[in-house]
């Protein structure tokens, strides 16, 4: 009988071994582990490296509009704006505006590589300057409202929230004529050229063009 007790107790206490071991094993794993939380934390904490400050666009109830900010690299790597998006917009891009000294005027041109902050550094978005450019506007941006811009950067999409406001200066950054002057050019030589029927698709266009100046607003 002493026997048969003490065989029992030995069962007893292998058992109980074997689930610490079980329990310890499963503790190590579940450290080596990152939780789902964590991973977010550490991917916030790294998008966060980019702040956007003072963020505004200009109204616009026409074809296009340029919004601005301040961008500021709080992180130990450089960070590249790579491009933009906007639910308002059909195409966004990035641009620089270069003045010609010689006749003074100014020109818009798409930096296709980007703007690039390096680290503790700001970047000013600002109008007559670097800028993001809303073209083929799908509503109308109405000052006092805000709109949603997203940032494609070397770090991931950095999303911001744009106050719209009316803005005076710098009209000819924005007005479409701008953009598309050598099409209208181009069209004025072929209207010379082909004559009456042009002119009706011509008048057509410009009808478009009107319609399309009349946008529903931005929800």
């Amino acid at each position: 009988m002493f026997s048969h007790k003490m065989t029992r107790i030995s069962a007893l206490s292998a058992v109980a071994l074997l689930a610490l071991a079980g329990c310890g094993s499963s503790t190590d794993t579940a450290s080596n582990q990152p939780s789902s939380s964590e991973a977010s934390t550490s991917a916030a904490a790294e998008t966060s490296a980019l702040t956007v400050e003072g963020a505004w666009i200009k109204a616009a109830t026409g074809n296009m509009t340029g919004a601005f900010a301040t961008l500021t690299n709080t992180g130990d790597e450089p960070i590249t704006i790579e491009g933009a998006s906007s639910d308002a917009a059909g195409m966004v891009q990035l641009h620089t505006t270069e003045i010609d000294p010689n006749t003074g005027t100014s020109t818009m041109k798409e930096v296709k590589e980007g703007f690039t902050i390096e680290p503790g550094a700001s970047f000013e978005l600002a109008p007559g300057g670097n800028h993001i450019m809303l073209m083929e506007m799908k509503c109308s941006l109405v000052a006092g409202t805000s709109s949603v811009i997203t940032l494609h950067t070397s770090i991931g999409a950095v999303e911001f929230d744009a106050e719209v406001r009316d803005f005076s200066g710098a009209k000819e950054e924005y007005a479409p004529g701008e953009a598309s002057a050598p099409a209208h050019e181009t069209m004025s030589e072929d209207h010379s050229m082909h004559g009456e029927s042009d002119h009706s698709a011509h008048e057509a266009e410009q009808s478009d063009e009107s319609a399309e100046a009349v946008l529903p607003q931005c929800a």
